[in-house]
């Protein structure tokens, strides 16, 4: 069995459905066009950076999430059933996921304006390309248009900060500034509707309409790039494709790698719980890592198409004799990106390049902090920047009569799809997470709920649709999409499963639902890889990017609040509050610890040391399930390797549990102990050879030889079973259970039988039965003493042994033991 309890709330009907549904947490507007950007000012060193990276942190985080999914069939709400007092966690997790969703919806209703405006004519304009002051504030078209040319690096950012935002009276100190924007709060609305309907039915819904919102993108995606390909001239064909690219520099600069190190985290780990929601829907061994290998590939190679439309769109402004830089949102002064190449660079670029200014990768953005700058009032902020500055300047340079209209219209219908693929895997998670409470009372009420949090998200992200929305799009992403606390939490996540739960959730169980039904390449090589990252190389990992993000992007100046104002958009109280956003989550988790805590402690069972196992480690229902995963895995690998032979061998039944062989130092020791016994015996031969042979003891050896005469060799213990069963022929039992008489002549004598007490039989069984399988030929001189004396037997066996003391299994007389025996005495005295 790959997973240890199916999901209540279901499985996927399709296959490919929890692939693509995955998809949407790698793969989405903002880490396109943040990679996208990435590639321009830092060059190819970044995409190599990147895919170094991910083979290391990458793939281990999101390979770890989809695993423990399937595995424990819960989402991270409810999968703290391994270890309770971690519940918070969860908790902290789950919260994360829903801020992030309501506010980097936003992103999205945007591209529903470029893409309704992209619908022109070849003979019309773009509606970026022509100035603000045409049209009113309605959108309304007020002015007629002349034939003049207008400077598109002024109308490119006029239209986001104008059109799209609704940002007329930034600059005005007026009390409408927090009015909701009719358009903008439409175009969200919008979006949650389209949300709502996918994931109205659940499973049902979402595994049927995720066929549409991942595929469609990613053709897009590929005819997009072509398109573009074969409008760049032949003189930037022939040279670097990455103009930035300085080879010298790959180890030398740090700020690449930051900015390597964070997009990693925000691509493959940020969204990490709501992956591990998806694959929890998975039915039993689900080919899990066929699933995981084609979202990495897909999810690479759209970046990369991502980062080659970015430098073609960048090269072919820089045949339009146009210069992209960075920008910052705040002022029209400040969110200026182009800049004619006749036209002197400012002295920030002048002096230092942009790959070696600080970066910051942001959820819906990022920032680019140019040295020498009042960060006070320029941020270096500007989210999508791929979407909103890159391409709508592009289209714009070359015109729609040279490009048609229609790829502008694709491009945005791209990105719309991207978005909300995105969206759905997010949402997904918090309405699966909060139906998983109580999912036999709360699984029928999914529609319900569906709606409810729907609603509950609009109304909050009503704030983000203001004429300052954008300020607070910046506060949020500034204290949320940051993520240095958001990798705190998947680094507690690593240390409860693997080092306080442990067994049987250990990496080798994990790891295995993720290569169930595999070859043997990957059971044997590539799992034990992923095994040592997730214990060792990821926490380690998380730990040093948390704080490197935490200290290269300023963020513990929000930490000090007795400082002057750092930003002077913001009021003095937004400082606290981003503080106790970002602390928060972090204190969940201690609170419910003790919570979990007084509950556990004080009902259960009686001993204190059973409850606090419960606290941490209870105990799993079905662990056999779980225990048996590696075990099927290797036998499904055997039977696969030898389908090449043309015999099958039939595999051996596996060793008893409780009763296993005996370890190979026990069957050592006790050769040695035998090989040990065997010498002194022989030692103790020798010895009484000289004692024997010495004049001094003359009757030593005559004694010696009339007890052995008179007594049976001594007890064989491997053969007393068979030694009694010899026996019965001289020993038959009466109707008296407390004598025997014994009438053969041999052992008693022909004419008068001898009785004996229970005593003497088992005196004589202790001392006599096992020492020898056939008689020894001077048996018969013996068996004819006793008949001439029909007592002389009796009195000897009582002289062997008369205390009760000896009874005892397998034991013999001290004076009798069987280290030295007659035989060999005898055998020693008569001559070679």
């Amino acid at each position: 069995m790959s997973q240890e309890s199916e999901s209540p709330l279901g499985q996927w009907n399709h296959g490919l459905s929890s692939m693509l549904a995955c998809l949407g947490c790698t793969l989405g507007i903002f880490n396109i066009s943040r990679f996208a950007i990435f590639s321009i000012h830092f060059g190819a060193n970044f995409i190599l950076q990147f895919l170094v990276l991910t083979v290391l942190i990458g793939i281990p985080l999101f390979t770890f999430h989809i695993s423990l999914g399937q595995l424990l069939g819960t989402g991270v709400l409810n999968m703290w059933h391994i270890s309770p007092i971690f519940k918070g966690i969860g908790i902290a997790l789950l919260l994360s996921q829903a801020i992030i969703g309501i506010y980097s919806i936003i992103g999205v209703s945007w591209m529903f304006v470029y893409f309704r405006d992209s619908f022109i004519s070849k003979e019309d304009w773009y509606r970026w390309a022509e100035p603000l002051e045409l049209y009113g504030e309605d959108g309304v078209r007020t002015l007629k248009y002349t034939n003049g040319s207008y400077k598109i690096e002024q109308t490119v950012p006029d239209y986001f900060g104008g059109v799209v935002l609704q940002r007329r009276n930034v600059l005005k100190q007026e009390e409408d500034l927090m009015n909701v924007k009719f358009s903008v709060a439409f175009n969200l609305a919008i979006v949650w509707i389209i949300i709502f309907l996918s994931l109205s039915k659940g499973l049902k819904s979402y595994g049927k309409i995720v066929y549409v919102f991942s595929v469609l993108p990613i053709f897009g995606m590929t005819l997009l790039c072509a398109k573009l390909l074969g409008f760049l001239p032949n003189t930037s064909k022939s040279h670097n494709f990455f103009p930035e690219t300085d080879w010298s520099e790959f180890f030398l600069n740090s700020k690449s790698w930051v900015a390597a190190f964070t997009e990693v985290f925000l691509t493959w780990g940020v969204f990490g719980a709501s992956a591990m929601q998806i694959t929890s829907h998975n039915r039993q061994k689900h080919y899990l890592y066929r699933d995981s290998a084609l979202v990495i590939f897909i999810t690479i190679s759209v970046l990369l198409l991502a980062a080659f439309i970015a430098n073609m769109c960048s090269q072919l402004l820089e045949y339009n004799n146009f210069l992209y830089l960075p920008s910052s949102f705040e002022r029209s002064a400040t969110y200026i990106f182009l800049q004619r190449m006749d036209v002197p660079l400012p002295h920030s670029y002048a002096t230092t390049p942009i790959r070696w200014m600080s970066h910051s990768g942001l959820i819906l953005g990022e920032r680019t902090m140019k040295p020498a700058t009042n960060v006070c009032q320029e941020s270096g902020y500007q989210p999508l920047r791929l979407a909103t500055e890159l391409v709508p300047a592009t289209f714009a340079a070359i015109g729609p009569k040279i490009i048609s209209p229609f790829w502008s219209v694709l491009f945005y219908f791209v990105f719309i799809m991207f978005g909300i693929a995105q969206q759905l895997a997010i949402w997904y998670g918090v309405i699966s997470n909060i139906v998983s409470i109580n999912s036999k009372a709360l699984k029928p009420c999914w529609t319900t709920i569906a709606w409810f949090t729907c609603i509950a998200g609009f109304v909050m992200g009503l704030p983000l649709t203001t004429e300052t929305g954008i300020f607070v799009v910046y506060f949020m992403d500034y204290v949320i999409g940051c993520g240095w606390w958001i990798m705190i939490l998947y680094l507690l996540q690593l240390g409860a499963v693997f080092i306080v739960r442990g067994r049987p959730y250990s990496g080798e169980t994990i790891v295995a639902t993720l290569f169930v039904r595999s070859n043997y390449f990957l059971q044997n090589w590539i799992a034990p890889m992923f095994t040592f990252n997730w214990n060792v190389i990821l926490p380690v990992t998380l730990l040093l990017l948390s704080t490197s993000v935490f200290k290269n992007g300023g963020y513990r100046m929000l930490y000090n609040w007795h400082s002057p104002k750092f930003y002077e958009y913001w009021p003095q109280w937004s400082r606290r509050f981003g503080c106790f956003m970002q602390v928060m989550p972090l204190l969940i988790i201690p609170l419910v610890g003790i919570i979990q805590s007084y509950l556990y402690l004080t009902d259960g069972p009686v001993d204190i040391f059973e409850r606090i196992r419960m606290l941490y480690r209870p105990v799993v229902e079905n662990s056999s399930n779980i225990h048996n995963l590696n075990s099927n895995d290797v036998e499904s690998n055997t039977r696969n390797s030898n389908n090449n032979n043309n015999s099958s061998t039939v595999s051996d039944d596996p060793p008893p549990k409780y009763t296993p062989p005996p370890s190979y130092s026990t069957a050592t020791g006790a050769r040695i102990a035998k090989l040990l016994r065997q010498s002194f015996r022989r030692s103790v031969i020798r010895i009484a050879q000289v004692l024997g042979s010495s004049d001094s003891t003359p009757s030593t050896s005559d004694n010696l030889q009339s007890m052995q005469r008179q007594l049976p060799p001594p007890p064989d213990y491997s053969t007393v079973l068979v030694e009694i069963n010899q026996s019965r022929r001289c020993m038959i039992p009466t109707a008296n259970s407390s004598t025997i008489t014994v009438p053969d002549g041999s052992c008693a004598g022909e004419q008068s039988p001898s009785t004996l007490t229970a005593l003497d039989v088992a005196n004589i069984l202790r001392s006599s039965l096992g020492r020898n399988r056939t008689l020894p030929s001077h048996t018969h001189n013996n068996s004819n003493n006793c008949g001439n004396n029909g007592d002389n037997c009796n009195n000897l066996v009582e002289q062997e042994c008369t205390s009760i003391q000896c009874l005892v299994d397998s034991a013999v007389p001290i004076n009798q033991d069987s280290i030295i025996t007659l035989d060999d005495l005898k055998s020693e005295e008569q001559p070679t």
